[in-house]
């Protein structure tokens, strides 16, 4: 769905499955010019019915987290168009700048910072960052850190423990922005 649209789902007790992907990957471009550009768009289940019971199955039979990730991978194939767009080499300092991102993820980047670092100045960096990931940069920044913090709280931490380490203020301010992001508590996800 394209950004800030707002969003629930009732799971009704049932297992349920969300795929994120990024923008910037390889799968990321083609998804987002078919499903992004008009709000919230139903995806064809028809054509994912037998990748989503295969998914379900695997998840019950408590297979691999490889095996599990390689079933989501699938359905991405499928939700992409099954054959890879032609790579394009992203804007180098772009890239550079998402390197950046992750090895400083849960720390508070201002723009005019990264800009900097990539020889940009602040408007040419935040036209280029949403050109070439499709997303804007503190958007992009927000979703690093409540990443980070999520695999923290996967990992083991607290809830308190995983908001600091994603840099956010504390367990309240992860809470409130994680189920502005995905519509549901940090706490309702449960690390196997």
């Amino acid at each position: 769905m394209a950004a800030h649209q707002p969003h629930a789902f009732e799971a009704r007790g049932q297992p349920v499955a969300q795929i994120f992907i990024e923008p910037e990957c390889q799968e990321g471009r083609p998804l987002q010019r078919g499903y992004c550009n008009e709000g919230i768009v139903a995806l064809p289940i028809d054509t994912l019915e037998q990748q989503i019971a295969g998914l379900a199955t695997a998840y019950e039979k408590r297979a691999s987290d490889a095996t599990l990730i390689a079933l989501a991978r699938s359905v991405i194939a499928s939700l992409s168009g099954d054959t890879p767009e032609v790579r394009r080499l992203p804007d180098a300092r772009i890239a550079r700048a998402i390197e950046l991102i992750r090895e400083r993820r849960g720390d508070s980047i201002p723009l005019s910072t990264m800009a900097a670092a990539v020889h940009l100045s602040p408007e040419r960096f935040r036209h280029l960052f949403m050109k070439e990931t499709g997303v804007g940069f503190r958007a992009y920044l927000l979703w690093q850190r409540l990443e980070c913090s999520l695999t923290a709280y996967v990992d083991g931490q607290t809830l308190t423990e995983a908001a600091q380490t994603g840099g956010f203020a504390d367990s309240a301010h992860f809470s409130r922005t994680f189920r502005r992001m995905f519509g549901i508590a940090p706490a309702s996800v449960q690390p196997d």
